[in-house]
């Protein structure tokens, strides 16, 4: 009996050494160990129209000789992921304003005080005028360009005022940039109205002929 306990007991020795020179041999058995990796997905940046523009039908219909003011207005609802944001100019397809669909009259194209400036107020026009002009304006403040910004009293392109039917520009087959936002929009989309309005002064010279007169205009854009 005390042999085979005494035997017992160099048996359980001789098995916890090797357990212990087998810790030693391979230390990563007996200790925790990490292994970390990371995952990487590209997401691009996209823009698109949530909502298109429509066309316009100016109101109301205008006497050729006693004239009046016609007002019409459109908007876009632009949707981009993209963390620095979008600009958006217009364009026009004639620099001459409205033009006849039959006989060949136009009604002119807005000529500001100051080229490529916004006239503050577009009401009334020298006698025997007639002009075409549009305005900007965005649901979110900071979007609309310098342009179209005005001192709160007389004056465009200057001062951070983003007023209500102020700043009327001619529309011309050069791009004008008229939005441009430094953040990504909402999932509803960012608007921009654009608002247009022709004065016909009476007995304007040269005649402005009885006809439909019609502007082409186009909207890009594009992510910054």
């Amino acid at each position: 009996m005390k042999e085979l306990t005494q035997t017992l007991k160099t048996s359980t020795i001789s098995l916890l050494m090797l357990a212990l020179m087998f810790l030693v041999v391979e230390p990563a058995i007996g200790n925790a160990i990490e292994d970390q990796f990371t995952i990487t997905q590209s997401v691009t940046a996209e823009i698109s129209f949530l909502t298109p523009s429509s066309d316009i039908t100016m109101s109301p219909s205008l006497a050729g000789l006693t004239g009046g003011t016609a007002n019409g207005s459109t908007y876009v609802r632009v949707l981009t992921n993209n963390a620095t944001g979008y600009s958006m100019s217009l364009t026009a397809s004639s620099s001459s304003g409205m033009i006849g669909n039959t006989q060949g009259g136009n009604i002119p194209a807005l000529v500001p005080a100051v080229a490529g400036v916004p006239d503050y107020a577009f009401s009334t026009m020298g006698s025997n005028l007639a002009g075409f002009a549009y305005t900007v304006e965005a649901s979110t403040t900071g979007e609309v360009t310098q342009p179209f910004r005005d001192n709160g009293s007389n004056t465009c392109n200057t001062g951070s005022t983003e007023g209500v039917n102020t700043c009327w520009l001619n529309a011309t087959t050069g791009p004008m940039l008229i939005i441009n936002r430094s953040t990504e929009t909402a999932a509803s989309g960012a608007t921009t109205t654009i608002k247009f309005r022709t004065i016909i002064m009476p007995s304007p010279a040269p005649a402005i002929p009885q006809d439909t007169y019609v502007a082409t205009t186009t909207l890009t854009a594009v992510t910054n």
